[in-house]
């Protein structure tokens, strides 16, 4: 009876061994469960926001001036340098952005040309430069590209000089409202600041002085029509105020 007892439980001692060593084999066979953790996931670059800027540029243009009878003309071109300031929003759809931007510049682009009698000398020189203009661009990330028009305005002075002794004889200035077309391209150094560079050609039409004592036309007798149109390449630098959300935050 004691060789049966002890035959028994040697067999149960090897069997609960076998059974735990096959349970060890398999746990090391089956997969790891997923430990969960968080990861940081940076959002992309948005140019949705509110910006402002300064920036520098250079202009050049052609003022075209026409006396009155008899219709006599001449072209003082201008040229020279301007800088001011922008103002902007932007909101992004997918990669399209959508904006408005306002800018004011000071302006020294001037020029000077022999009136149609070559006693005389005939001058130009556009003071200031603004716009409000509608912004349409394509962004791949942190660079953009865009279209710009809107409505342009500028300052002008126009004046006649004696030639020999370079006397002013005659002076007219005059704001002017215009249009303006552009494109520019725009990169983002960081999420909160901008680099871009942009071509604008502004249009302001014709204006006319009349005849009369300090005109324009050094005889008095003829009224002065002038024809205004700038081109301008300028670097700019924004700072974006609000850039969407910042990290996105996933957990697994």
């Amino acid at each position: 009876m004691k060789k049966l007892l002890l035959a028994g439980v040697a067999a149960a001692t090897l069997s609960t061994a076998a059974i735990s060593s096959g349970a060890l084999a398999a746990d090391i066979g089956a997969p790891r469960l997923a430990v969960s953790e968080t990861i940081i996931v940076p959002a992309a670059f948005t140019w949705t926001g509110f910006y402002g800027g300064i920036h520098v540029g250079y202009g050049w243009g052609r003022s075209n001036w026409t006396f009155q009878p008899p219709g006599s003309s001449t072209s003082p071109s201008t040229n020279g340098v301007f800088g001011g300031g922008q103002i902007g929003y932007n909101f992004q759809i997918n990669n399209m952005v959508l904006g408005i931007e306002g800018d004011a510049s000071a302006a020294d682009l001037s020029g000077w040309r022999a009136c149609p009698n070559a006693a005389f000398t005939c001058a130009s020189r556009a003071n200031f430069l603004g716009t409000i203009r509608g912004r349409v661009g394509y962004a791949w990330d942190r660079t953009l590209i865009y279209a710009t028009g809107g409505v342009a305005f500028g300052t002008f002075r126009h004046r006649t000089y004696d030639a020999a002794t370079v006397t002013q004889v005659g002076s007219f200035s005059n704001s002017r409202v215009g249009y303006a077309l552009g494109a520019g391209l725009e990169y983002a150094w960081t999420p909160n600041v901008t680099t871009k560079l942009e071509y604008m050609y502004y249009d302001f039409g014709s204006s006319t002085q009349q005849a009369g004592l300090g005109s324009l036309d050094p005889t008095g007798f003829a009224s002065t029509r002038i024809r205004n149109d700038v081109h301008t390449v300028k670097i700019g630098l924004n700072y974006l105020f609000s850039t969407g959300p910042g990290a996105v935050v996933s957990r697994y």
